[in-house]
């Protein structure tokens, strides 16, 4: 049985790999779905601005990194949930079960950057698919911290149970 690690925002994720930039748009909802031929749909919609004029949390690369992270529990691909899981959570049993359950499709919803905190909690509606008998298990909203380090490295730091 694999897990995903869990953890808490406590304190800011030391080194790792840098989330890269990218010309790609920006997105505070994107779609995700593993249909069962090689294609991949993505689709995302720009996020609203923010008010703060602090240097603040960036949205597209909490995107990014979600999108790596997510994509990697949906594509079982170890390397891509590495990457963009938290240093600290990296040595913990990490895998690609949620509570029983693999990541068929998933949908990032809506979220909002607070001005001066280094995390922010995202949510994702999650399609499951049961782990033991591959039977699509339904849709739930689970939510997980995602950080940025004093090297301004963006990292998934957490999963939060789901709703």
């Amino acid at each position: 049985m694999l897990l995903v690690g869990l953890g808490t925002a406590g304190s800011a994720c030391r080194g790792g790999l840098p989330v890269p930039s990218s010309d790609e748009p920006s997105a505070t909802s994107t779609s995700y779905t593993a249909p069962p031929a090689e294609t991949r749909t993505l689709t995302v919609t720009p996020p609203a601005p923010t008010s703060s004029s602090a240097p603040g949390l960036e949205p597209e690369a909490i995107d990014r990194v979600f999108q790596v992270y997510m994509n990697g529990l949906a594509d079982h691909d170890m390397t891509a949930l590495r990457n963009g899981t938290c240093p600290r959570l990296r040595e913990t049993l990490l895998g690609f079960e949620l509570n029983g359950h693999y990541v068929e499709r998933w949908e990032m919803l809506p979220y909002s950057v607070p001005p001066g905190f280094e995390f922010v909690t995202v949510q994702a509606k999650v399609t499951q698919r049961d782990a033991r008998t591959g039977r699509l298990a339904g849709d739930v909203v689970y939510s997980w911290y995602v950080e940025r380090n004093e090297d301004t490295n963006y990292y998934v730091c957490g999963w939060l149970d789901g709703k």
